[in-house]
Formats: C-alpha cells, sequence, structure tokens
C-alpha cells in the first residue's frame, strides 16, 4: 500500500476522531458556557446529555447570594448554527411558578432572544428587584417577544410584558386589573408605553428606558374606573386628587444595565 494511501486513511482517521469528540462533547461544557458568560448569574447543575442536548435543574442567582430555581430546563443546539459563527440555544423550563421558552443566540457583544414566552408569579419579580417587595405584587407577570436584540447599549425589537391579576398587599380590591407595557427598541433607548386591558384601576402612560444608564421613567395618569373609595388609600399613595380621582402617575427608577459592557 502506498505512503499516500496510508496518509489519506490517517487523515480521514482524525477527521472522524475529531467529530466523534465533537459528537460526544459533555453537557457541562454547556453549564461551563453559560456560567462564564453570564459571569455565575446562570447556572446549570445537575446536568445530563450532551453539549447538543440535555437537561438539567435551571437555577439563578440575582442579586449574586439569592438563588432561584426554575426547575428542569431542556435544552437543544443544532450544530449546524456554529457555522454562523453564532450559538443559539433552544431552552425549556417547566418550574410551576416560572415558566420560559426561548431560543436564545449570543456573540460576544450581544444576545437575541427569539420566539419567547415567559410566565413568572409577581412575587417572583420582587425578589429580583427589590422596590417592588414594598408593594408585595401579587398576580402573574408574562413576557413576550418574537425578536429581541439587546448589547449594552443599544436595543432592537419589541416586547410586550403583561401583569394579570396585577394586586398589592396595599389595597383591598383584588385584583386591581391586567395591565400591558409595550416596550419598543429605539437604538439607545427603549420606548415604552403603559396601558389597562381590564380593570377597576387604570393606568396609562409613556416613558423611555436608558440602556446603559438602565434609568427607566414613565409619565402616566392613575384613574379608577370602579370601587373609588376601596381604592382611595392607594390612590393617595400615588398622589394628590387632581379631580374625579385621578392621579399624576410618575415612575422614575433605575435597572440593572441587561449586559456589562466590560
Amino acid at each position: 500500500m502506498s505512503k499516500k494511501r496510508w496518509l489519506l486513511y490517517i487523515i480521514f482517521g482524525l477527521v472522524f476522531y475529531i467529530l466523534f469528540l465533537i459528537i460526544e462533547m459533555p453537557a457541562s461544557w454547556v453549564a461551563w458556557g453559560l456560567n462564564r458568560y453570564t459571569q455565575g448569574t446562570v447556572r446549570l447543575d445537575p446536568i445530563s446529555g450532551s453539549l447538543w442536548g440535555g437537561n438539567g435543574r435551571l437555577v439563578m442567582y440575582y442579586p449574586p447570594t439569592t438563588p432561584h430555581d426554575f426547575g428542569q430546563a431542556k435544552w437543544h443546539i443544532n450544530p449546524l448554527w456554529l457555522l454562523t459563527g453564532r450559538v443559539k440555544l433552544s431552552l425549556q423550563t417547566n418550574h410551576q411558578d416560572k415558566k420560559i421558552k426561548t431560543t436564545v443566540e449570543w456573540a460576544n457583544e450581544y444576545f437575541i432572544l427569539h420566539d419567547t414566552e415567559a410566565d413568572f408569579h409577581a412575587p417572583f419579580i420582587a425578589q429580583i428587584y427589590t422596590p417592588l417587595a414594598l408593594i408585595n405584587p401579587q398576580g402573574k407577570v408574562s413576557l413576550i417577544t418574537s425578536e429581541l436584540k439587546m448589547t449594552p447599549e443599544k436595543l432592537e425589537g419589541i416586547a410586550v410584558l403583561e401583569w394579570s391579576n396585577a394586586g398589592s398587599s396595599l389595597s383591598s380590591v383584588q385584583p386591581l386589573g391586567d395591565y400591558r407595557l409595550d416596550i419598543t427598541g429605539a437604538d439607545k433607548t427603549a420606548n415604552l408605553k403603559l396601558t389597562t386591558l381590564r380593570g377597576d384601576l387604570e393606568f396609562t402612560g409613556q416613558g423611555q428606558w436608558q440602556l446603559r444608564t438602565g434609568q427607566l421613567t414613565i409619565s402616566g395618569v392613575a384613574l379608577p374606573r370602579a370601587r373609588v373609595d376601596e381604592l382611595e388609600s392607594l390612590l393617595r399613595m400615588i398622589g394628590k386628587d387632581e379631580g374625579g380621582g385621578k392621579r399624576t402617575l410618575n415612575i422614575n427608577t433605575r435597572l440593572p444595565p441587561i449586559l456589562s459592557s466590560n
């Protein structure tokens, strides 16, 4: 047998061996990459399967010392996606109070949420954004987006945030209503629109979210549609009665940056 043929056999053998190693990459690579990319905020442990598909318990640490269990998560990575130079991961969790179904695409400077549906109980939102704990929110919060691209300073796409059966320990009216926040990316800012879908207390407003600083502002109106007397104690906390129970709504807060610019 010629040396050239032997060389071809060796090359083909090495190629198939490398392909075998790639196919059999353990699931721990996913856990390592997720932990590194999120700087320890999101972790998978314990895990089973391979790099291309498996399952494990998804835990988010935010604030860093507080673990939030999302239950068992399943993921799938199509190897053909890697040919584009980007990583895509389809993810689905099964926790009763925290459900996520999404495809995440990421590179060094951005990530994109594709076809995302996420449902959380409102008290969980207060756990990750502690100022909301003051009102003890009740109900369900849902995030829906077909495609949302995020970088440290830019947002592209549209997302809808809905708060259903919204309630608070500060009011005897339960629920207050259903509310919707439309988030529209506009380069370095996101435009916000607050509307009321139904309920005894109406909220409307417009605002902006500055991606780089995290500053979020909404200016609008709070207006009781019914049960005015029962809502009065809550309305007094919002502001002075301007007639007919109407109050000026001003929200001015700072959110953590969505991505680190480092």
